[in-house]
């Protein structure tokens, strides 16, 4: 999961503060703010991200580790593995490892065919990391 993506999840949490809001908190502009959120690439310095960090009322280190995990980058991944029926391994952020070949995806979710044979709709803000099998 994007560090934009964990950090619309930690919003979500919180109520759904503006990015006004959260600008205001922070000192992080609600346009760097809105960038990180909805950018396919890593968005927003280290200083910014620890900033929102303790905002949210997470270690920095939890933000900062997923900026190289840009929501593009998963994208590629998908249609690779997809493309050459390469079993993959997804981390979920419930902590469950999932292991399958990709059938399907979108920018929303893909369908994992499991080693057992279930087919199972992951949404792709609830992947954490993900790797070839």
């Amino acid at each position: 999961m994007s560090a934009g993506d964990y950090l619309r999840y930690l919003r979500a949490l919180k109520g759904g503060p503006t990015p006004s809001e959260i600008e205001k908190a922070t000192g992080v502009s609600a346009s760097v703010y809105r960038q990180i959120e909805q950018r396919y690439r890593a968005v927003g310095t280290e200083e910014e991200l620890t900033k929102l960090a303790e905002y949210f009322g997470v270690d920095p280190k939890e933000v900062l580790d997923r900026q190289p995990w840009a929501r593009k980058d998963l994208s590629a991944f998908l249609v690779d593995a997809e493309e050459q029926g390469q079993p993959v391994r997804f981390y979920l952020r419930t902590g469950e490892v999932l292991t399958g070949k990709v059938h399907w995806s979108d920018l929303g979710a893909a369908l994992l065919e499991l080693e057992d044979g279930r087919q199972l709709v992951v949404q792709r803000h609830m992947i954490d990391r993900w790797e070839v099998a």
